[in-house]
């Protein structure tokens, strides 16, 4: 990489621990030309520029890790910056005891939190301690550190200490940072610690997730996706495409957001370039897709209209389109409801039924809901409401039907279930699960393993062996926090879950699991 300014590079004393030697401070001349292959970068997101390391992390993570020294205790102080943007985490890291590229400790400094975490090999979120509520605002220079003496982390931020805790499951290794779902800038570095010359290079692993779509050719910013098994053995993933979060018809775009879709032969290794399934006049999004025991395919969304006045937008409702020859040909929408929306796909009961968890809301109250129909898609039932039990629940119910034929239904934010014991006709009334979460999706595994994904914190899952009646301890699929999260049953035992990151040029990934005794193992792209 061509570099036309390098970073200055200091190494001072640090505070609250054993001072080191003066052989221990080493000044670092980053200005030298011969400098700039002191930088691992990720790709060609990062750079330095006039004094400054840039990390683009708009699209995807974006990271620059200092590769001549090693440190087991240090400290690292740097000042950051993130350029204001409406959307994503805007969020800049500190890496410190990076033994490669998928091990090490980091911070990461979002919009309003600070979250110590150790990355590991298969599980990028292992999350040691955090705190939120923290003033930071985008657009502003901060000065963030983080030390390790030992096994004790101390994360600040201009100046204060936010907290101090502990993990000793990784000794030594090189510094860094990154940026996430935002542009970021960082100057004035400050490593203190007695240094190391490293036994090899530093690596960088390939993704632990498979690109579905990273742009679908409607603005860049993909999301929304959901995947299910055709019957000739194919993996059809639907998603929303758009210039972002909400697509409105523009001069960009003039018919909105659509709705966009890839197909996999080689269970989700690689995916089909994008078409477009549907396209409307107004902004349609959230798309799900299933094919029915029949042959036939449904995909269910709804749509926004540009509003008037200060409305900037108005609600359509809930749409269907339907295919009876295997997706080469689809109907015209038909709406199913008109003020309840959806988030998951249709559920294909085991008496025929179909049932379709909606929600709804006003100003003074949001729950969940249901529709269903008898005669596979043609005609659909008046919505039912589901109590929220006095808890507003912005909902994206999503249900599944147990082995004694009860339908449980899950609910956001404040993660809450309802249960069904006449086919969907009449609920319980809603009562909170434990643990907060959003757009949940439920998955049967081959062993009747209940798998639960969902997003917050980020993109993760739960799993119950007793029919939803207990959730194991969260996992954390990816720290990106678009989620919005589909599975599937692969051939070999295992599950594919699609989900999306969120912020400018977002896209469509998935990553594959299995579940055993010992808990989730994650299966590497490259696994056969």
């Amino acid at each position: 990489m061509q570099l036309r300014n390098v970073l200055p590079f200091f190494l001072t004393v640090m505070l609250g621990f054993p001072a080191w030697s003066a052989a221990d401070q080493l000044n670092v001349d980053l200005r030298a030309k011969e400098a700039s292959g002191d930088w691992v970068f990720s790709d060609s997101s990062a750079r330095i520029e006039d004094g400054a390391l840039v990390l683009d992390g708009r699209k995807k993570l974006s990271r620059a890790i200092y590769s001549p020294m090693e440190w087991t205790d240090v400290s690292v102080t740097a000042k950051f910056l993130v350029e204001p943007q409406p959307s994503g985490v805007l969020a800049c890291g500190f890496i410190v005891r990076a033994v490669d590229g998928s091990t090490f400790y980091y911070v990461h400094f979002d919009r309003g939190q600070a979250i110590l975490v150790r990355h590991s090999h298969g599980n990028e979120w292992n999350e040691i301690r955090r705190v939120s509520g923290i003033s930071k605002p985008a657009g502003e220079w901060h000065e963030g550190k983080l030390e390790c003496h030992g096994s004790t982390l101390r994360v600040s931020l201009n100046g204060k200490l936010l907290y101090e805790a502990t993990d000793d499951s990784l000794a030594g290794g090189r510094i860094g940072f990154y940026g996430s779902q935002g542009l970021v800038k960082v100057k004035d570095i400050q490593v203190v610690g007695g240094s190391t010359k490293p036994s090899g290079e530093f690596v960088i692993p390939p993704p632990a997730f498979v690109y579905v779509c990273e742009d679908a050719g409607a603005g860049g910013y993909e999301a929304f996706p959901d995947v299910c098994r055709l019957q000739d053995g194919s993996l059809m993933c639907v998603f929303y495409a758009g210039y972002g979060h909400i697509a409105l018809p523009n001069e960009q775009l003039p018919k909105g957001g659509r709705i966009s879709y890839c197909l996999s032969d080689d269970e989700g290794k690689t995916w089909s370039a994008a078409k477009t399934l549907f396209d409307g006049p107004d902004d349609d999004r959230d798309p799900s897709i299933v094919q029915l025991k029949s042959g036939r395919m449904i995909c269910n969304f709804f749509s926004l209209r540009k509003g008037s006045g200060d409305q900037s937008y108005t609600g359509l409702g809930t749409w269907i389109i339907t295919s009876d020859d295997r997706g080469k040909s689809w109907s015209e929408p038909q709406r199913i409801s008109e003020t309840h929306y959806c988030s998951s796909p249709i559920r294909e009961l085991s008496n025929g039924r179909l049932i379709l968890g909606l929600y709804t809301e006003d100003a003074q109250n949001s729950q969940g809901s249901v529709v269903f129909s008898d005669d596979e898609g043609r005609t659909w039932q008046e919505e039912i409401l589901i109590d929220n039990g006095g808890i507003r629940l912005d909902a994206e119910t999503d249900l599944i039907e147990l082995k004694d034929g009860t339908l449980y239904a899950a609910q956001r934010p404040q993660m809450s279930f309802a249960e069904s014991h006449d086919k969907g006709n009449t609920w319980t009334v809603s009562k909170p699960m434990g643990f907060d979460g959003h757009c949940p999706y439920f998955l049967r595994m081959r062993e009747d393993v209940i798998v639960l994904a969902f997003r917050l914190p980020n993109t993760s899952l739960r799993y119950s062996h007793d029919e939803c009646r207990t959730w194991s301890d969260n996992v954390m699929i990816d720290d990106v926090i678009g989620a919005y999260p589909s599975m599937v049953n692969l051939r070999d035992g295992s599950v594919l879950v699609v989900y999306y990151e969120e912020g400018q040029g977002s896209s469509i990934r998935s990553k594959r699991f299995r579940i055993s005794s010992k808990g989730i193992e994650w299966i590497p792209p490259s696994a056969s």
